[in-house]
């Protein structure tokens, strides 16, 4: 469990930079995606609000889910 810690907090830095990454590029790229009612722009500018927020879960996710798969590892 200890190596997944590891990779978690390896890997929060890497959120933090896409994150910002997209918080750079999002604006520039959003008027090409169509009128502001369209659901894919309203995608993308959620996108853009909760980028950190959305990576963020993702690793506490992938941690649970390590977890889960450790705790079942000598079950049947």
């Amino acid at each position: 469990m200890y190596g997944v810690w590891i990779r978690a907090g390896a890997t929060v830095p890497i959120a933090v930079l896409i994150a910002a990454l997209l918080n750079f590029i999002l604006p520039y790229v959003l008027p090409y995606l169509g009128p502001e009612d369209e659901i894919l722009y309203q995608s993308f500018a959620a996108l853009q609000g909760n980028a950190i927020v959305l990576g963020l879960a993702a690793i506490g996710a992938g941690v649970l889910a390590a977890a889960v798969a450790e705790s079942n590892a000598g079950r049947i």
